[in-house]
């Protein structure tokens, strides 16, 4: 059942209005019905090399419906849901739903654009006993999302053009509601960012873009970890300044970047360092090299709160993907990724490297078949882990699948 304040927030959603919202809705949509379903193999389900749950295999199956509704003023909603069943680890079964909610509007000088998406997840409510002291963050960050749970994703701007330039207002929200319970190796807990600011920017002639200096004040909350009666978490407040940059200098070029600086004050119980402050950047560009290729490069690098607590991460993403068309029918992406976790106050330094190849088949406007294969390594790096602490955080993962999507 919907816990409540899902059901409340989604209502302030559909109520959340400038005046003409009601009317937006009411205009007659396109709609889209997509239904799917795949058939894969993970050889490594937990993402684990130690212990009781060391390497476990699975073949895993999916079944899939989406519904998408856009409206010509601008409202778009969509709904989906996918079942996964995991063959020989059947604790990893869930059933995960999406909701979301889209809206852009313009008025005049102003543009209004807002999105929120809630996704439920029905899944185990335990958390993964690994049976091991040690375990990469990214082991407990896969079968985390298979948790019953709930989140909230929620991006809000509003911004006035003039002659001299823009004025931007906007507001982030990333909400986990964790409905699991502790065990000895792992426990997930709840935790949120939000964060809101300013811009302040202009174009850069005619050179289609744009360039801005920004204020962001947020919070992160991480919850106690394991016993609501301990003090043990690194909920934080921070403030980030930044010069960003974005629009298209060339038809077949698309930049969207920002850095700055960002400090974190944490509670007065948290085990680290009071005040942590450094760089922070997030960046993607898109190139359209020719009519049938195109090259897209992400990085970006920011403090956060761990998924089970105590910590707080320093996470490091960079992020490359080539998509080639053969023609009406056939294409194939190929992406690579870079992760890495720095832990503190507790030193851990952990690397997330994967590589993957897919290759679709449109066999007709409504029917589309891909074929994917993917690796993953994990890997820690920090010196004064080793021997078999520093093994216990290394893994290595493959996993094939192969999806057929057919449009209504």
């Amino acid at each position: 059942m919907m816990p409540d304040s899902v059901r409340r927030s989604l209502v302030s959603l559909l109520v959340l209005a400038s005046p003409g919202a009601p009317a937006a809705v009411a205009t007659t949509p396109a709609i889209d019905v997509t239904l799917g379903t795949s058939m894969g193999f993970d050889s490594n389900v937990y993402l684990a090399a130690f212990g009781r749950l060391a390497n476990r295999e699975s073949m895993v199956s999916t079944v899939s419906a989406r519904f998408d509704a856009r409206f010509d003023s601008g409202v778009a909603l969509a709904y989906a849901a996918t079942a996964t069943e995991f063959w020989s680890e059947r604790d990893e079964n869930n059933i995960r739903q999406t909701l979301g909610a889209f809206w852009i509007r313009t008025l005049d000088a102003l543009a209004w654009s807002t999105s929120t998406e809630f996704a439920l997840v029905a899944g185990d409510d335990r958390g993964v006993d690994y049976g091991i002291g040690i375990g990469s963050a990214f082991s407990t960050a896969a079968p985390r999302e298979r948790r019953d749970q709930w989140q909230n994703k929620t991006d809000l701007s509003l911004r006035h053009d003039s002659d001299l330039g823009f004025v931007r207002a906007i507001g982030n929200l990333r909400f986990w509601d964790m409905r699991t319970r502790p065990v000895a190796s792992c426990d997930y807990v709840d935790r949120y960012d939000v964060q809101g600011g300013l811009d302040v920017g202009r174009a850069l002639g005619r050179s289609g873009l744009e360039t801005y200096f920004g204020y962001r004040r947020g919070r992160q909350f991480q919850d106690n970890d394991f016993s609501p009666s301990t003090i043990d978490h690194a909920t934080n407040r921070y403030d980030r300044y930044l010069v960003g940059v974005d629009g298209s200098p060339a038809k077949s070029l698309k930049l969207d970047a920002q850095v700055g600086w960002a400090k974190h004050g944490y509670t007065p119980d948290y085990a680290g360092s009071a005040h942590e402050e450094g760089l922070f950047s997030d960046a993607t560009v898109t190139w359209i090299v020719t009519p049938d290729d195109e090259l897209q490069l992400k990085t970006g690098r920011s403090r956060t709160v761990s998924t089970t607590g105590r910590n707080s991460i320093l996470s490091t993403v960079h992020h490359v993907s080539w998509k080639h068309v053969f023609g009406p029918k056939w294409s194939t992406t190929l992406t690579g990724r870079v992760i890495e976790a720095e832990y503190a106050p507790f030193p851990r330094d952990d690397f997330h490297y994967a590589a993957g190849v897919s290759l679709t088949w449109n066999a007709t406007q409504a029917l589309r078949g891909t074929l994917s294969l993917s690796q993953d390594w994990g890997r820690n790096h920090l010196n004064n882990l080793s021997g078999l602490a520093e093994a216990r955080r290394e893994f290595d993962r493959t996993a094939v699948s192969v999806d057929v999507s057919w449009k209504l």
